[in-house]
């Protein structure tokens, strides 16, 4: 076992070793977040959602006519080539409500027009918040560990990019299973995926914002329990014997100064989060009820083929069944990984008020008190709450929330198909 620790330590200083000296100086969060933004910028341009683009020669977000004319063109041949394929299923009796997947694609489909046209019209405003993000100079300025940034970082790629990959995968073997005889299995699964991708791409841009302001504010509530220990030992019997009374109100001073960089990062983190919420309020909610409709219809659907099965003595496909419940527990993840980062992100909030109260101000400087007093009532002003158009908040009790509902549905649908099944014998 000693072996193994020093054999994990040398590994570990040698790698540190060939890291860049900008990322072994802690600027590894900025680079990182850097690059998930360029590529996040990119995404949004290459899906049409985005009618802007960064201007290095200006050093800030701008609209673009030539992106416009591109997301338009995009756009449109989207929505001929989905509305066109919906037409012909429909009209050709191809499409049926046993249908799952493809019934879950089309509704995704109207998500991403509705994506569309709510995120051209508040492009200005997009542009506009964008260029008032001071993200990189905040994330310099704040003392992150590798280890936090690199977990942030793989819970990140969980929801944006394996989430994604296992549906892809999924319907892989759905399609093989259920047309064997396609040849173009992977370009049947791609002209699946695309929809769920896109209508995805909105809440993942505020899945990301989330991850970086639960780690700031966790950043800025370890540098203040610092600040509150100390300040607290200053107040004891022991250090007030023990020091001048100059000495005590000059590092009060040196404290307060400390409490105002941390009132106003906090402040912008908070409220950006918030604001940033208001872009994609109707993305989340849309595709938070197409999800909801997916997986009631596709356990519904279940529930009709073990029926079937044990009343009308018909085939039951095992394989089919459990690609189709895998392919319904991944919006079932990415809802509980987006109520699990909020809620995580609500805490550390409450966590910055639980340490300001732990302040004891009886023997402390008349500005640190002030300066205290101000962070309390900044983070009571603010009130950190993420709830979508006003409709649901965004913690654990969503999670519970959506099982309720699904739940609550089956119930309803199973009691009537049962009722109307024993009436017809």
């Amino acid at each position: 076992m000693r072996f193994l620790r020093r054999l994990t330590r040398r590994f570990r200083s040698a790698w540190q070793r060939r890291l860049p000296a900008s990322f072994r100086r802690g600027k590894l969060h900025s680079q990182l977040v850097t690059f998930c933004v360029y590529v996040t910028v990119f995404l949004n341009i290459l899906y049409g959602v985005y009618l802007g683009r960064f201007s290095f020669k200006r050093k800030k977000f701008v609209f673009s006519k030539g992106v416009t004319i591109y997301s338009l063109c995009s756009a449109t041949c989207f929505a001929l080539f989905y509305i066109w394929n919906i037409y012909n299923e429909i009209s050709t009796g191809q499409i049926s409500l046993r249908n799952t997947i493809g019934i879950y694609c089309y509704m995704n489909v109207c998500v991403c027009l509705f994506n569309y046209v709510t995120q051209w019209v508040k492009t200005l405003e997009i542009i506009r918040f964008q260029n008032s993000v001071p993200l990189i100079k905040l994330l310099d300025s704040v003392d992150i560990s590798a280890i936090i940034v690199w977990r942030a970082f793989v819970y990140s790629l969980i929801k944006i990019v394996f989430c994604p990959l296992i549906a892809y995968i999924t319907l892989i073997l759905y399609q093989r299973r259920s047309h064997p005889e396609n040849q173009w299995t992977s370009l049947a699964t791609v002209k699946t995926m695309l929809p769920l991708i896109v209508s995805n791409q909105i809440n993942n841009c505020l899945f990301g914002g989330l991850v970086i302001a639960n780690v700031v504010i966790a950043a800025l509530n370890r540098k203040l329990h610092g600040i509150v220990k100390e300040a607290n030992m200053l107040q004891s019997p022991v250090q007030m014997n023990l020091h001048k009374p100059y000495y005590r109100m000059r590092r009060f001073c040196e404290l307060a100064d400390l409490l105002d960089e941390l009132a106003e990062k906090y402040g912008v983190t908070a409220s950006l989060s918030k604001k940033y919420l208001q872009f994609t309020d109707w993305s989340m909610v849309m595709s938070m009820l197409m999800n909801l409709l997916g997986i009631t219809m596709g356990s519904y659907n279940q529930y009709l083929a073990i029926a079937d099965y044990y009343i009308n003595e018909e085939p039951f496909d095992l394989f089919q069944a459990i690609v189709l419940l895998v392919f319904l527990a991944v919006p079932f993840l990415e809802i509980v990984m987006v109520a699990r980062i909020s809620n995580q992100t609500f805490m550390e909030t409450r966590r910055t008020g639980e340490l300001l109260q732990r302040f004891e101000l009886q023997h402390a400087d008349a500005r640190f008190k002030q300066v205290v007093n101000a962070f309390w009532l900044q983070v009571a002003t603010i009130d950190y709450k993420l709830m979508p158009l006003g409709l649901l908040e965004l913690n654990t009790s969503l999670v519970n929330k959506v099982f309720s509902s699904v739940t609550g549905s089956l119930l309803i649908l199973i009691q009537s198909d049962l009722t109307l099944r024993f009436s017809l014998k």
